[in-house]
C-alpha cells in the first residue's frame, strides 16, 4: 500500500510540475531561512552554558545613584571582593579580572600589541572550565610573574603549543613596568560562544598595588563568583542589600539614602550576561535578547509562510484531482485512506523540499557567518538525536502543511466529484483569502520593520554628535614612545597634509574612568567621566566651547584646571561655573578650577542620553600616559599621510609596530548590533516576501485557468484586455489592502517597542506606512499580472475549447 501510494505521489508531482516546484522550492527556501535563524538564535542562547559551574557562576555589577548620576558597572573593588569572602559563607570561590590594558609584548626581536591581556587571581580556572593543554590549573597562576597564554597565542609566539618555560617580557606604562614573564600553561582557546576571551592571563599577584588596594572606591576589576550548591541567586541578592549599609556605616548610609542616592551590588548570571548587560566595562559587545525573539519570530513566519503556501496551492488545485477522489471512493476507498494517501504526498513534498532546504542552508552557511560577522556553532551536529529531529521536523511540517488539503480532499463526494464539479473549490476559498491576507499583513509588517532600522542606523550616522569624527586617525599605542611623545606630535603637525594632532587618554566610543568628585557650594558628592588630553584635544575633534576657553600653554596653572561639558554644569545647577573649583572627593586633593565649558558631545553611544564630563590637562595633576594620539588629515593622498606618519613612528619607535585605526569606523563599531540587525532583517524579509510571491504565483496560475473559459466568454463579448486583467487583479488587490489595515497597527507597536531602547530616535513616519502598502500592491500585481495578462491574451477560440 505504502509502495502505491509513493507511486501516485510522485506520478502526482511528475504531472504537475510547476505546482510542485512552487511548492518545494517555497518550502526549501522557508527551511533554509528557518535554519540559518535558528543556528543564530541556538548560537546566541549557548553563550558561557559549556562551563562546568555555569548554572552557579555569576559577575558582581554595580548600579547606584549618586545625586544626578546613575552609575551601572561592572567594575568593583579588591576591597569589596575580600569584604564578600568574609562576610558570604555562601560564595565557594571567585576571581577577579583586571584589565592591564593594551601592551607591548616582546620575544626577542618581535615585539606585538596584546588587547586581550588580563591579570587574574590563580582561581581562574576553579571558576571557568577552560581546559589547559599544558600546566596545573591548581598552581599555573599561583606565583607573580607566571602567565598563561591561549592555543593560538603561543602558536603565534612559539610556533608551537610546548611552551611552558619560556619567557616574554610585558612593558607597562604602570605598575611593575617592564616585567619578564614565565609560561606557566597552555589553555585551549576560549570557545567563541563565551563572553570573554584572553590571548593572555597574568598572576594578580605582579600587581600587589592594585591587589592589596584597600580603598571602595578603586574600582579596577570585575569580579565572578561561585556560590555553593542549594543558594540562591534571590536569597543572596537580599543579602548584597544590607552589605553597602553595613560596612558605609548604618546611619551615614541611612542619611544618605534618605537625600536619594543608593549603592547597591546584584549578581548576574554568567549565563545571562550576553544577552541582558550592557553595563559600563563589559569586555565585549553583547547580544541583545529582543533580537532573539524578533528573529525566532521571523524564523517561524517564514516557515508559516512557506507552509501557507503549500496549503493553498495544494487547495486551489484540489479541482484537478476531483475525478480521481470520485473514482477512488467509487472503487471502496475509504475517507482514513484517502487523507493518508494526500498527507504521504505532502510528506514527500516536505521531504524533498527539506533535503533542498539543508543544502542551501549548507551551501549559504559560510556566506551568512561572513555577513553577521560571528563565527557561529551549529548546535547538536555531534548528537545521536540530529537524525531522528530532521526526520520528524519533516513529517511535522509535511503533516501540519497537507492536513487542511488532505482532510478537504478527501470530504468530496462521488457523484460531484465525477462530473467535475468545480463549484467544490470554492469551499477552499475563504480558508485561501485568509492565508493570503496572512502572507502580506507578515510581508508588509516586515517592509516596516526594514524602513524602521534603516532609518534609525542611518539616522545615528547622520546626527550632528558635537564633534567632527572624519579624517581623525587614531594611533593606538603612543605608550610605546614614552617620553618622546610630544616631539613625535611635534614631527607630525610639521606635515602639511595633517591639519591637528592631539593625545589623549581617551576618545569617543572608548571607555572612560568614572570618579568621584566634591566641588564648592555642592553639598552632595558626584561622579564625572574622566577625559585627559592635551591642549589640542578641541581642535582636532572640532570642539565647541560655549564658556571660558580650553586648555592653553600661556596658562602654567592649567595643570590644575578643569573643563566640564554642558552636562556638568546643569548637573552642579551653575549657570556661571568659570572660577569655580571641583575636587578629587576620595582624596579631598586636587583642587581643580573651571576655566571653560564645551558644548554636550556624544562621547558614548546614542543608546544612552550624554552623562557628565570633565577634561583634564595631560601632564597635569593626572599624570596618565596618552593611550591615543589622534590626528587629523585632509583628504589630499590620505595613504601618502599614512605612510608619512608610519616612516615618523618608525623613527621614535623603530621596535614597535605601527598600529592604527580611524576614529569614524570605531565610533560606528558602537552600533554593531544594529547593523547586524538591519542585514537579517533586510535579508529574510525579502526572503518571507519572495516566498509568499511564489504561492501567489501559483495561485494566480490556478484562478487563471479556472476561468478559462470566462475569459473566452468575455472576450468574444468584447471585452478588452485591459478589463479582464483589471477584473482577475481586483481580488488580489482587496487581499493586499485588508493585509495594510491589519499590519499597520502591528507595525506601529512592535517597532516603537524597539525604539524605545534608543535614549536617542527617529518617530515612525506614515510615509514608511504608505511606501510599504505601495511595494506591497506593486509587488502583487507584478506577481499576479504575468499570469492574468497571459490568460487574458489567449485566443478566446483556444479558451472556449479548453477541456
Amino acid at each position: 500500500m505504502v509502495k502505491n501510494h509513493l507511486k501516485i505521489a510522485f506520478r502526482n508531482i511528475i504531472k504537475h510540475k510547476s505546482f510542485s516546484v512552487i511548492n518545494i522550492v517555497g518550502l526549501a527556501i522557508g527551511i533554509a531561512c528557518s535554519i540559518l535563524i535558528f543556528v543564530f538564535v541556538a548560537h546566541e542562547l549557548s553563550y558561557d552554558k559549556y562551563h562546568e559551574k555555569a548554572d552557579r557562576t555569576y559577575r558582581i555589577a554595580v548600579r547606584a545613584s549618586i545625586g544626578d548620576t546613575k552609575i551601572n558597572q561592572t567594575y568593583s573593588s579588591s576591597e569589596t571582593f575580600r569584604r564578600l569572602l568574609e562576610d558570604f559563607p555562601e560564595i565557594e570561590t571567585g576571581v577577579k579580572f583586571l584589565d592591564v590594558g593594551r601592551t607591548p609584548i616582546t620575544m626577542g626581536e618581535e615585539t606585538f600589541y596584546e588587547s586581550r591581556f588580563f591579570a587574574v587571581d590563580s582561581t581562574f580556572f576553579d571558576v571557568f572550565s577552560i581546559p589547559l593543554i599544558q600546566g596545573d590549573p591548581k598552581k599555573v597562576l599561583a606565583d607573580p610573574n607566571s602567565m598563561v597564554m591561549s592555543e593560538d597565542t603561543a602558536l603565534k609566539y612559539f610556533g608551537t603549543t610546548d611552551a611552558v618555560g619560556k619567557i616574554l617580557r610585558a612593558d607597562f606604562s604602570y605598575g611593575p613596568g617592564s616585567t619578564d614573564f614565565e609560561i606557566t600553561g597552555v589553555s585551549e582557546n576560549v570557545p567563541v560562544n563565551s563572553h570573554f576571551h584572553y590571548d593572555l592571563l597574568a598572576s594578580s599577584a605582579t600587581f600587589p598595588t592594585f591587589i592589596n588596594n584597600t580603598g571602595w572606591s578603586s574600582n579596577n576589576f570585575i569580579t565572578y563568583v561561585v556560590l555553593k550548591e542549594g543558594t540562591t541567586q534571590v536569597w543572596f541578592d537580599e543579602k548584597l542589600k544590607k552589605f553597602t549599609r553595613k560596612h558605609m556605616g548604618a546611619e551615614r548610609f541611612d542619611a544618605w539614602v534618605a537625600k536619594g542616592n543608593f549603592w547597591e551590588y546584584f549578581l548576574q548570571p554568567i549565563t545571562r550576561i550576553h544577552l541582558t548587560s550592557d553595563l559600563n566595562g563589559e569586555f565585549e559587545a553583547n547580544g541583545n535578547e529582543t533580537y532573539i525573539y524578533i528573529f525566532s519570530a521571523i524564523s517561524i513566519i517564514i516557515l508559516l509562510i512557506a507552509c501557507i503556501n503549500f496549503m493553498n496551492l495544494s487547495t486551489a488545485k484540489s479541482s484537478l484531482r476531483a475525478k480521481e477522489v470520485g473514482m477512488r471512493k467509487v472503487v471502496g476507498s475509504g475517507r482514513s485512506r484517502l487523507v493518508f494517501q494526500f498527507l504521504s504526498e505532502s510528506v514527500l513534498l516536505s521531504y524533498i523540499a527539506l533535503a533542498l532546504g539543508i543544502g542551501i542552508f549548507l551551501v549559504l552557511f559560510p556566506l551568512y557567518e561572513n555577513l553577521i560577522g560571528k563565527q557561529l556553532n551549529i548546535p547538536y551536529l555531534d548528537s545521536f538525536v540530529v537524525i531522528p529531529l530532521v526526520l520528524a521536523f519533516g513529517l511535522i511540517v509535511g503533516v501540519i502543511s497537507g492536513s487542511y488539503p488532505a482532510f478537504f480532499l478527501s470530504s468530496f463526494k462521488p457523484i460531484a466529484a465525477l462530473k467535475g464539479n468545480k463549484s467544490m473549490s470554492k469551499g477552499g476559498s475563504w480558508l485561501r483569502n485568509i492565508l493570503v491576507i496572512f502572507q502580506f499583513t507578515i510581508s508588509i509588517f516586515l517592509i516596516i520593520g526594514t524602513l524602521a532600522v534603516n532609518q534609525q542606523l542611518k539616522f545615528f550616522q547622520n546626527k550632528q554628535l558635537g564633534f567632527d569624527k572624519e579624517q581623525v586617525l587614531v594611533i593606538n599605542n603612543p605608550g610605546s614612545l614614552s617620553n618622546t611623545v610630544n616631539p613625535f606630535k611635534e614631527e607630525l603637525r610639521k606635515y602639511s597634509s595633517i591639519i591637528d594632532v592631539s593625545g589623549s587618554n581617551t576618545l569617543p566610543g572608548r571607555s572612560f574612568s568614572n570618579i568621584g568628585f566634591g566641588a564648592e557650594g555642592v553639598e552632595e558628592s558626584f561622579t564625572l567621566n574622566l577625559c585627559v588630553c592635551d591642549y589640542d584635544f578641541l581642535d582636532t575633534l572640532k570642539l565647541e566651547m560655549v564658556q571660558g576657553r580650553f586648555f592653553s600653554k600661556e596658562f602654567t596653572t592649567d595643570s590644575h584646571a578643569a573643563v566640564l561639558n554642558e552636562k556638568s554644569a546643569e548637573l552642579l545647577g551653575w549657570e556661571d561655573p568659570i572660577g569655580k573649583k571641583i575636587n578629587n572627593w576620595a582624596s579631598k586633593k586636587g583642587n581643580f578650577v573651571v576655566i571653560g565649558v564645551i558644548k554636550d558631545y556624544h562621547y558614548e553611544s546614542l543608546h544612552q542620553e550624554i552623562r557628565p564630563q570633565a577634561l583634564f590637562l595631560s601632564g597635569g595633576y593626572y599624570t596618565n600616559v596618552e593611550r591615543y594620539i589622534s590626528v587629523r588629515l585632509n583628504t589630499e593622498n590620505i595613504s601618502g599621510t599614512i605612510k608619512h606618519i608610519e616612516s615618523k613612528w618608525k623613527e621614535f619607535a623603530p621596535q614597535m609596530p605601527f598600529e592604527y585605526s580611524f576614529l569614524d569606523q570605531d565610533y560606528d563599531n558602537l552600533y554593531m548590533n544594529e547593523r547586524q540587525t538591519r542585514k537579517l532583517f533586510s535579508i529574510f524579509s525579502f526572503l518571507a516576501i519572495f516566498i509568499a510571491c511564489l504561492g501567489l504565483f501559483g495561485l494566480a496560475s490556478f484562478i487563471a485557468d479556472q476561468k478559462t473559459k470566462e475569459i473566452g466568454i468575455r472576450k468574444v463579448l468584447g471585452a478588452s484586455v485591459t478589463r479582464i486583467v483589471k477584473n482577475l487583479n481586483k481580488s488580489f488587490l482587496k487581499w493586499v489592502l485588508i493585509a495594510n489595515l491589519i499590519a499597520w497597527p502591528i507595525a506601529w507597536f512592535a517597532m516603537n517597542r524597539w525604539l524605545e531602547n534608543f535614549a536617542y530616535r527617529i518617530g515612525l513616519s506614515w510615509w514608511m506606512f504608505v511606501l510599504a502598502a505601495v511595494l506591497a500592491v506593486f509587488i502583487a500585481l507584478l506577481t499576479v499580472s504575468f499570469q492574468t495578462v497571459k490568460a487574458a491574451l489567449k485566443n478566446p477560440i483556444d479558451s472556449l475549447r479548453y477541456e
